[in-house]
Order: structure tokens, then C-alpha cells, then sequence
């Protein structure tokens, strides 16, 4: 049986394509903060790594290994995070990245293993001083 056809939005593809902020971030002075999930049953690995300065992510770079909505996603969030303090509300819930992406429901788990390494990235740079 052929899989069914998957159609990306021209956000995805965009995103896709040139993939803002992935990588490891580039050698400099700084605390560093990490958020990762590993949810290979779901089809996705997503690490935010952020330099953090005063409490504030100056820096967010993210590395992941998935299809192409989860690195669209990853790197959705990686320029939200950016520019935000620790602790504080970004807009990385996966239902938002799905509006953006217009992601079908199927990829639902994938962006949740996106919006779940924003949060544990926002946590633990809460706790970088």
C-alpha cells in the first residue's frame, strides 16, 4: 500500500529549506542551557542548546532529526526562544506550531517533542545565572 501524499505549506518549506539557527551554537564565553526530547517512537529528537546571559537567551541554536514539519518546527521555536528569559511564556506549544506549519494531525507527536524541548530549555535557563 502506498502511503498517502504529504502536502507542505510554504512555511515548512521556507523553513525547511534554509533552517535558521540549526547547528551547535558557536564557541563563546557563557553560561550555556539545554532542552532535549528524545521521542524516537514519535519520529523525533530535538535538542535547544542557549547561551544565556543576566537570565535572558541570547543565543538559541537547535539540532533535531525528524521530518521535515519537526526541523520546520524546531527552528520555529529556536527564533521564539531567542531574545526571551528564562522561565518566562514563549509560544511554542505544539497546537501553535501546527496552526503556523498547517501540520496535519498525524505530526501532532513530533511537535510536541519540539514544544517539549522549548519548555525543559526555558526551565533549566531560568536556573542559569
Amino acid at each position: 500500500m502506498t502511503p498517502p501524499e504529504i502536502r507542505y505549506s510554504t512555511r515548512v518549506i521556507e523553513l525547511f529549506r534554509t533552517l535558521p539557527r540549526a547547528g551547535a551554537l558557536p564557541a563563546a564565553r557563557g553560561s550555556i542551557a539545554v532542552g532535549e526530547v528524545v521521542a524516537l517512537d514519535r519520529g523525533a529528537w530535538v535538542r535547544f542548546e542557549a547561551r544565556v546571559a543576566n537570565g535572558l537567551i541570547v543565543d538559541c541554536r537547535f539540532q533535531a532529526w525528524g521530518c521535515p514539519h519537526t526541523l520546520a518546527a524546531a527552528a520555529l521555536a529556536a527564533e521564539r526562544l531567542a531574545g526571551r528569559r528564562g522561565g518566562e511564556g514563549v509560544d511554542c506549544e505544539a497546537a501553535s506550531l501546527a496552526r503556523e506549519l498547517d501540520a496535519p494531525a498525524g505530526k501532532m507527536g513530533r511537535l510536541l517533542a519540539v514544544a517539549d524541548a522549548a519548555k525543559a530549555l526555558l526551565a533549566e535557563a531560568a536556573q542559569v545565572q
